[in-house]
Order: C-alpha cells, then structure tokens, then sequence
C-alpha cells in the first residue's frame, strides 16, 4: 500500500455526531420556551431540517448557485426552519425564527458528540510510526461552529481546513488545491477519508487525491467516481494504513 503523509479527514459523520449535536441544540431552544421534548418531537425537528435543508439547495454542492451563496444559505436557511418547527409546535411567547436561528447556530458551538472510535483510531494513528501521519480535517461549514464541535479532537489535528475560511467548499477543487498549497503536499502524499460521495470522493478525485469511502450503511455507490478504499467503520482504517 503506498504510504501517506497527510490523512485529511471530513468531520461530520466521519468524526463528528452532527444529528446527536442538533439534537442537543433543538432541546435547548424549546427547554428556553419552557417546552419539555420527547423524542418523536425531536425526530420531527430533524425530519424539519433535513427537508429545509434540502429545499433551501444546500445538498447540491454541485450547483455552482450553492457554492457561491452556501454560508449565506446556511445561516439564512435556519428562518425558515423554525418558522416550519414553531408551525407545528408552537410554544407560548415563542422568539422570532431569526433570533432562534442565531441561537441555534451557538448551541451548535457547545456540540461535539463524537461518532464511535473517532478519538481511539485519531490516537493510533497520531502515534503510528513515530507521529509519521499528520491529520488534518477538511471540512464544509461555518468557521465558529466547527471549530466548537471539533474542540475535543484539536490536539490530533495538525491542520483544520473549514470552507467558510478556505473560501470556497468541497467538492470545488480549488479547495483541495488550497489544502494542497498550505501543506506544500503533492496528491500522492494524501488521503482523503469521508463519508460524502459528492464532497470528499469526487471532490479529492478531482484534485488527484486518493481517497477512502466510510461507508458506515454498506450504501450503494451510484456514482461514476470510485473510492481507492472503502469501510464500513473508521476502526477499518487502521487495517489498510498499518
């Protein structure tokens, strides 16, 4: 197998737990309102911000629309999220969606809920031959709120690559080209490891990268491009780069 230098790694659902950090958030917003929350409420919240999420175009990394106005449309979108939610669970005195929104998005700072054996595989490999891999983590989203989430993992992490600081998101090459640049890495010397066949595999295709699919649902890969590796959990890693 060659050998790496640079494991450049996605965040959420790679290492990160963003529904269980959304979770957290939405019960926030309605404990504030003086709203007790069961999980079928909760579901429905998530259910809200999948469907907002993909109305608002924010899936479609591809439409160069979306990569030119997707930190906008992040922030933006939320409005229109708790407006839907407060619809059908309307709490008394409930604030404005705007306000909710701002809210929400610091609530997501405190997140952080890590996917399982993220820390143990990032401690093996920080480790593995003499601290040889430096890992690095390129990731879509707003600076402040992944710099939050990703706190508990920083002192693995040799560089964080965040879209809204980079300029531009995944899967734009540009991006990688810029990951590339700041490392003064050749392709060779990287892998990718995401769970996005969009935004990581094709996107670290594109810049001659190689890359590893976590495929954690055993999916179906449509798609044109192929992954170099493929597993089901990040513990797998560990097997393919010893």
């Amino acid at each position: 197998m060659k050998r790496y230098k640079y494991l450049i790694f996605d965040a959420d659902h790679t290492l990160i737990d963003f529904a269980a950090d959304e979770r957290e958030a939405f019960k926030r917003i309605f404990a504030e309102c003086g709203v007790e929350t069961s999980g079928a409420m909760l579901d429905r919240c998530r259910w809200w911000s999948e469907k907002t999420w993909e109305d608002a175009g924010l899936s479609n990394v591809n439409d160069e629309t979306i990569q030119r106005t997707y930190h906008d449309l992040y922030k933006s979108h939320l409005e229109l999220l708790f407006a839907r939610i407060f619809r059908e669970f309307p709490p008394k005195n409930a604030p404005a969606p705007r306000e909710v929104g701002e809210k929400f998005l610091k609530y997501l700072e405190d997140g952080g809920a890590q996917l399982k054996d993220a820390e143990k595989v990032l401690t093996v490999l920080s480790e593995t031959h003499g601290g040889e891999y430096k890992i690095c983590v390129a990731t879509n989203g707003l600076h402040s709120i992944q710099t939050g989430r990703l706190r508990a993992l920083e002192k693995y992490i040799y560089r964080l690559y965040i879209s809204e600081d980079v300029g531009v998101i995944k899967p734009l090459s540009a991006f990688f080209f810029r990951v590339l640049h700041d490392l003064r890495a050749t392709p060779a010397e990287c892998l990718m490891i995401g769970d996005s066949l969009q935004s990581d595999i094709a996107g670290a295709a594109g810049a001659g990268i190689d890359s590893c699919w976590l495929n954690a649902d055993r999916r179906e890969n449509p798609a044109s491009v192929r992954p170099d590796y493929e597993i089901a959990a990040l513990s797998e890693l560990l097997e393919i780069l010893k």
